[in-house]
Parts: C-alpha cells; structure tokens; sequence
C-alpha cells in the first residue's frame, strides 16, 4: 500500500478551493435563487416572519414541521394539470 505524497501547499489549495466553493454556495448562489423566483421569495418571507428556525429541523415532532410536511406533499400531490389535456 503507497501513501500519495503530494505537498502540503496542494493539498492546503484544495482545502482554501473547497470553502471558496461551499462559501459562495451560501452567500451568493443560494441568495440569488432565492430573489429570482416570487415564489422563493414569498416562501423565504413566510419563514423569516414565522421565526421559523430552518437549521432546527430536528425537531421533527413539532406543530409546524408536521403542517410543513401536509403541505408539500398536498403540493405535490394535486398539483395543476396542462388545460390541453382532453378528457376521456
């Protein structure tokens, strides 16, 4: 078995490249998303002004997390059909 030997500056440009890559992830990405899309923005709003703690979803068994879940599966379940469709 044979260690790779590279240097300590590649692999410390690796690590400097891949907080770069997750910090503009956070902080420009995701942000412009989010304001690109009425409904992201709406969504974002709602969660802001519930107080909402998103990084506390571990608490699975609390009112909200239960009317959260109802709802996006309701989303996904009936959503919209194309109007093109005929009936048969």
């Amino acid at each position: 078995m044979t260690m790779d030997k590279t240097s300590a500056a590649y692999r410390w440009t690796k690590f400097v490249a891949g907080l770069a890559i997750f910090w503009s992830f956070t902080y420009v990405i995701c942000p412009a998303i989010t304001a690109s899309s009425e409904d992201f923005t709406t969504m974002a709003k709602f969660i802001d002004d519930s107080g909402i703690e998103t990084g506390e979803f571990y608490y699975t068994d609390i009112e909200v997390c239960g009317e959260a879940d109802l709802g996006a599966r309701s989303t996904f379940e009936h959503m919209p059909r194309s109007m093109n469709v005929v009936a048969k």
